[in-house]
């Protein structure tokens, strides 16, 4: 219960900017460990909180067999629908079953269903701890060439907090309601300081070893594409001139 109490304390502190739960964090017995049952808990909750949003937005939304069948009624009634048919014979067998797979396609990949966002309860927390693993590695890579004085340990621990902002997102328990831009936002500020409190920056270097792990991971998005494209490009030569 102590713990409970504790981490509760330390995510609602950095949540609202405050200086000494990163403190209270870079203090810990284990840092790491800490930041980790920080974020995992963290993502099952926003996790189950979409699930619920998600439910009741399924539950409150009309039925869309019965839209689709209103549309399609209205556009067959249409002037230049029956004067297609007029013109192409068999015109409105191909329609309906292009019609029929726009609707197919639009069920499965923007149709909000309970069963749907059962899996955000494993994948949410496991993308905000690989997501925290990368950008913190990446951090106190450049932090310690900033001359940094945080352990890895402590680096970690710190910008696990950076997670609370995450919280916002509980706002999805309203139907259509979404806090993706304010989240962000939020993040990069509780990382900033994190940062700024673990290595005892000033504000320039908190500044550099915040954005660097971007400018590196954009580095390194750029080599793959360009590795990717001339492995495509080599391919398609070596078949096109074995053809």
């Amino acid at each position: 219960m102590q713990n409970i109490s504790r981490y509760a304390g330390l995510v609602a502190g950095a949540l609202f900017l405050r200086t000494d739960a990163y403190e209270e964090m870079r203090g810990a017995r284990s840092p790491f460990l800490t930041g980790l049952i920080i974020i995992v808990v963290v993502g099952v909750i926003i996790a189950i909180a979409a699930l619920v949003g998600t439910a009741l937005e399924w539950a409150s939304s009309p039925n869309l067999a019965d839209i689709q069948e209103i549309v399609y009624d209205g556009i067959i009634q249409m002037p230049w629908y029956q004067e297609t048919l007029r013109q192409a014979p068999g015109y409105d067998e191909i329609f309906q079953q292009w019609y029929e797979l726009g609707w197919t396609l639009g069920r499965t990949f923007g149709d909000a269903s309970p069963g749907s966002a059962l899996g955000g309860l494993v994948l949410t927390p496991l993308s905000l701890v690989i997501g925290w693993l990368v950008y913190g590695l990446l951090a106190h890579l450049f932090a310690r060439l900033l001359k940094g004085e945080a352990t890895l340990s402590q680096t970690l621990g710190c910008t696990a907090l950076a997670v609370a902002p995450q919280l916002l997102k509980l706002a999805e328990l309203v139907p259509y309601v979404a806090v993706g831009g304010v989240v962000g936002t939020w993040v990069l500020i509780c990382r900033y300081l994190a940062l700024k409190q673990a290595h005892r920056f000033t504000w320039g270097r908190a500044f550099w070893a915040t954005v660097l792990p971007f400018g590196a991971l954009w580095l390194l998005a750029l080599i793959l594409a360009a590795i990717g494209i001339l492995a495509f490009g080599t391919l398609a030569s070596v078949l096109l001139g074995g053809a």
